[in-house]
Order: structure tokens, then sequence, then C-alpha cells
């Protein structure tokens, strides 16, 4: 008597094509040809994913419609000195206010000896960090003001991305007398395109020498 593959009990089942011989942990994957392998679930097998090509550094992440997306897993970076003497000659901007960004100095040569530590993802060239990953970054800026280039003179800080566009925000300090020295520090995110680039953008009311003893611009990408 025929009996309906749908009525036969599960004793009497046999495990899917192939079980016997598949290494632990893997799963069948069709070929989309009427057959199949067993093998570990790569990433071209999972919805909305058409395989990471070999790239690495890559996290899967929900895409919201029941897909995924791979992003970038992490970037970071700084550059930065310490202890140093040199002076950096800078000269009084129009705007005493140091509210113009279009008039700050790109904080370069001597007096700015910047070298790099903790690169993932991220390049550093004389004065800028380059960034590989499009994201979010949190930015981090701190430094030290050994030196004024006056006896009351302001200084101030702003970050410039890819040599044109400086940033709206600054960090500000003044000195009350000869000999003051100052710390100024910043916390905050940017969002950034594949290549854009960050540095450092220096003013001050008062023509001279003005010393950064110690300086640290760092980013962190947080969503890739």
């Amino acid at each position: 008597m025929a009996i309906q593959h749908r009525l036969v009990p599960d004793g009497e089942l046999h495990e899917p094509k192939g079980a016997a011989s598949a290494s632990a942990n893997t799963a069948y994957i069709s070929n989309g040809a009427g057959s199949g392998t067993w093998k570990k679930i790569a990433s071209d097998a999972i919805q909305g994913l058409s395989g990471d090509s070999g790239v690495t550094n890559k996290l899967i992440l929900t895409d919201g419609s029941n897909g995924f997306v791979l992003a970038p897993a992490y970037a970071h970076g700084e550059m930065r000195f310490f202890d140093n003497g040199n002076a950096f000659a800078i000269t009084t901007v129009a705007d005493t206010t140091l509210q113009t960004a279009s008039q700050y100095t790109l904080f370069t040569g001597t007096g700015a000896p910047f070298s790099s530590a903790n690169l993932e993802g991220v390049t550093f060239s004389t004065d800028r960090l380059t960034f590989s990953k499009a994201g979010l970054y949190q930015l981090g800026f701190w430094c030290d003001i050994t030196s004024f280039s006056g006896a009351a003179a302001k200084t101030a800080f702003r970050y410039r991305i890819n040599g044109s566009t400086v940033s709206t925000l600054k960090v500000i300090s003044k000195s009350a007398a000869a000999g003051d020295m100052k710390s100024m520090s910043y916390s905050g995110f940017v969002s950034l395109a594949a290549n854009d680039y960050i540095q450092v953008m220096i003013a001050t009311d008062v023509t001279g020498n003005v010393t950064i003893g110690d300086m640290i611009l760092s980013a962190h990408l947080i969503k890739g």
C-alpha cells in the first residue's frame, strides 16, 4: 500500500542528503541549479548582502527590512605632540573677536611637530588625518598653551575639513598676564565622507609667537 510522504512517521524519515558527511556547524546552501553544498554560512548567503569580497573589518547589521548590510567595524587615529618648545609665529587677524572662521591660519610647520598614533582606517601626513571610511566620527581635541603671543592675547582653535570647510565651533583662551599658561579641550561629532581629511586651524588677536606645549587631535568612528 502506498504511503504519502507527508504521512511517513518521523522515525522513518532520513536526514537531508549529505548530512552524514557534513562538517559540524555547517548548513546546506543551494547553488540555484538543483544542488548545493554543506558549508559555513557566508555573507553572500545572508539576505541583503552580496558578499564582502574578502574585505575585513566589517560588521553585519540589520537593515530594518528583514535583511542585513555590511558596515565598517571601527576606524580611529590621532595626531599629536608632547613637550614642544618651538614657537609658532602668528599674525593678528582683522576680526579680533576671533569669530571669523576664514581668518584662521593652518597650524603646521615650526611649532606644530605632529606625529601619529593608533591609526586604523585613518592615515596621517604632516598636519592632517585622512579617513578611508565614511561615517560619523567623534573628535577629541586637547592642547596646552605654554606661551601666548602677548601679555593679554587671545588664542583660538578650529578644525578644517578638506582644506576649505572651517568648523563653526571654536575653543578659545586668553592670557591675563605675561607668563600665563592655559589648557583647552573639545569633544564632538562630525560626519565625514571617504577620503575626507581634517586639520587644525589657529588664530590670535596679538601678533607674536605662541607656543603649544602639547596637543592631540583624535577621531573615532562611531557609526559607519
